[in-house]
């Protein structure tokens, strides 16, 4: 997917990569962080958030959940609400307030925050639906950012943790497998 997606499968290794490193540095399972980081870059292809405005949403909502100590099933929850908005192009109150919102708390807050308005002024404006996901995404991690402290160090909860030992455990089977070992043991 990642490969139909960039264009080329060196472009595609680069992106897994970087989702690799991303979930290391923030404490995320790398498995549905790549889920999630693809329908991401699905969403966003050919928009304004293409590329790094991706990274930025994608690393600050991962991030802000991670740092809560949230599971990968809320985070994964509350990226599909992100996907959900870039996808559409336009963001409603049920995907800002009830998806996002639910997942990670604080949002509306955050989104508010990183576009220099009150959370009355950004909700008026959502439920006229005059805003767009490629405005709103990058606010919203903005805010996430100073709120959460994304990106300024690294996530040292429990959670995150236990995510890098299982990381670690699946990169260690992957290695495994490709030296033969699997295959001999099957046979």
């Amino acid at each position: 997917t990642m490969t139909v997606l960039t264009g080329s499968s060196e472009q595609a290794a680069a992106e897994m990569e970087y989702v690799r490193t991303a979930a290391d540095r923030l404490g995320i399972d790398v498995q549905e962080a790549s889920k999630s980081y693809t329908q991401l870059i699905a969403a966003t292809k050919g928009t304004a958030l293409e590329g790094e405005g991706a990274r930025q949403v994608f690393e600050a909502v991962a991030g802000a959940m991670a740092s809560l100590g949230k599971s990968s099933a809320e985070t994964n929850n509350a990226l599909l609400a992100v996907n959900q908005m870039a996808s559409k192009g336009t963001v409603s109150m049920e995907e800002l307030k009830g998806q996002l919102g639910e997942a990670l708390p604080g949002a509306m807050k955050a989104a508010a925050n990183g576009a220099g308005l009150t959370v009355a002024e950004l909700t008026k404006m959502v439920e006229s639906g005059g805003v767009l996901a490629e405005d709103l995404l990058p606010a919203l991690a903005k805010g996430l950012q100073e709120m959460y402290g994304v990106g300024k160090a690294e996530n040292d909860t429990f959670v995150a943790q236990c995510a890098r030992v299982k990381n670690s455990v699946n990169e260690t089977m992957v290695v495994l497998g490709n030296t033969g070992v699997f295959a001999g043991l099957t046979e």
